[in-house]
């Protein structure tokens, strides 16, 4: 009798959580919303630029609850948009241009997206970006990644490899021009007389 009961017991539990595993695995399964398409009045998110005027890869943040996609002018906004603590952590799908359909890393195919999480991502290359920094040159095969690596330098990484401060962190270029002119100098090269 004993048997009987435990075994109706173990029954019932099961009967009672399949519902809400397979509720759970639903979840998990729903596809991400796709890329939207750039159009001439996209605007940067930081830098209120139309992104169609700029060169370099780009990305788009699709927030819950938004029905315009959040333009970013570089991944290298794409990634700091998803660092900050200030912007929305409800982020339904990341996407950045695909530069292995790209001919030449400055005008990529803005009509060709990848999941950013899904990426690989070339760091530290020879290249810049859009706004003539570093920039984080993203691909959907590991195999283009690599190709523009051996060509233009860098280390190829996933999404979750890079690290705040290789995006945080104001490149070298950005860090020189904002440093104050030597003690004795106006800034423009002459003595302060």
């Amino acid at each position: 009798m004993r048997t009987l009961i435990v075994t109706r017991a173990a029954l019932l539990a099961t009967a009672l959580l399949l519902p809400l595993s397979a509720c759970k695995q639903e979840r998990a399964e729903v596809a991400p919303p796709p890329p939207v398409a750039l159009t001439a009045d996209a605007v940067g998110h930081y830098c209120g630029m139309v992104l169609a005027d700029h060169p370099g890869p780009k990305g788009q943040i699709l927030v819950a609850g938004e029905a315009r996609p959040i333009w970013l002018s570089s991944v290298r906004d794409t990634f700091a948009f998803t660092m900050l603590p200030e912007e929305p952590k409800d982020i339904r799908a990341i996407y950045v241009t695909d530069m292995g359909k790209a001919a030449d890393p400055a005008s990529p195919n803005l009509s060709a997206w990848v999941e950013a999480r899904r990426a690989w991502y070339v760091l530290g290359s020879r290249q810049r970006g859009g706004m003539g920094d570093a920039e984080p040159f993203p691909f959907a095969e590991e195999a283009a990644a690599r190709g523009f690596a051996a060509v233009n330098g860098g280390t190829v990484v996933r999404f979750a490899d890079v690290h705040e401060d290789q995006i945080l962190t104001p490149p070298a270029s950005a860090a020189l021009a904002e440093e104050p002119p030597p003690s004795g100098h106006d800034g423009h090269g002459q003595g302060v007389h």
